[in-house]
């Protein structure tokens, strides 16, 4: 059974002028789950991530976040969230401890500790060295150690990764595994693919501002592809229990998804006539080609 929606947007809009940023925008996010919000820039993400901290008005439609109306009572919502914004400003005198003794008692809570120990132990940062001599990506890695340390339900996080040299990159994916491990639930916005697929449970492609496709990455994780190439003409048909489905028929080859269980495909395998068969998966740069790929003409008149 699914677990309950703790964020939901409905015919989700805003527009500029005649200039639409997001439109109709209609998902859910359960709780505890990691979900992904995934496009190039201008793909309305960040758009997403203002209208649900009522940062923005929404120009139609509605998010609510445990029942909160977004935008009329985004101070009930902001209490629930721990938010790292895509654009970071952190300027001042205040050293890096001091930075996290302001941000932590915004709260009023008792997430300093935590956050000295993430910025210290995983980031590695100096936190008695001014802010001004940080750099940006140690300037990110200081908000992130405070985003992570907040103890709140809810973890936004808008670009995280995107100012990080490779190792910081993996100690970001390691936290927000744990954040899940606990029971937080965290909306991640990226645009590197390899990160949403590593960490994501489900994943929204957007376009222009419009949602265009939702993946579910348990149920893609469990897709085999096939390339069978038989000795004769490829069945008309295949046996519906295998759960297979034709991709592309390349004449005697036939391209197939997969999602069962191997132990059924192997045996049917032994029963036809086939010269050639490879099986491998297919990642999540495959799917995001289909909606941004170099070959994808969309009608833009279509979606405004």
């Amino acid at each position: 059974m699914d677990a309950p929606a703790l964020i939901a947007t409905e015919n989700l809009s805003k527009a500029y002028g005649g200039f639409f940023a997001l439109r109709d925008l209609s998902l859910n996010v359960r709780q505890g789950e990691v979900f992904g919000l995934l496009g190039p820039n201008g793909s309305g993400k960040t758009t997403t991530i203002r209208l649900l901290l009522g940062l923005l008005r929404p120009s139609e439609g509605r998010a609510t976040v445990v029942g909160f109306d977004c935008w009329r009572q985004s101070l009930q919502v902001r209490r629930l969230v721990s938010y790292l914004p895509g654009e970071l400003r952190m300027t001042g005198s205040m050293s890096g401890l001091g930075v996290l003794k302001y941000l932590s008692g915004l709260r009023e809570d008792e997430s300093l500790d935590r956050a000295v120990a993430i910025a210290e132990q995983v980031m590695k940062l100096n936190l008695r060295r001014s802010v001004r001599k940080y750099s940006t990506g140690m300037k990110q890695k200081l908000a992130l150690a405070q985003a992570f340390a907040d103890p709140v339900d809810i973890l936004i996080l808008d670009e995280p990764t995107s100012a990080l040299d490779p190792s910081a990159r993996a100690d970001v994916l390691t936290l927000i595994r744990e954040a899940r491990g606990q029971g937080q639930t965290v909306i991640f916005s990226g645009h590197v693919l390899s990160e949403i697929e590593a960490v994501c449970d489900r994943v929204a492609i957007l376009r222009l501002g419009r949602l265009v496709h939702v993946e579910d990455m348990h149920a893609r994780r469990r897709l085999r592809m096939l390339l069978i190439r038989f000795a004769g003409d490829p069945p008309a048909t295949f046996p519906e229990e295998l759960e297979l489905t034709v991709r592309e028929p390349q004449g005697a080859a036939v391209l197939l998804e997969h999602r069962g269980p191997l132990g059924p495909l192997l045996r049917w395998l032994a029963t036809v006539d086939v010269e050639d068969v490879a099986i491998g998966t297919e990642d999540l740069h495959s799917l995001y080609n289909q909606y941004h790929g170099p070959d994808v003409v969309v009608n833009e008149d279509a979606l405004s």
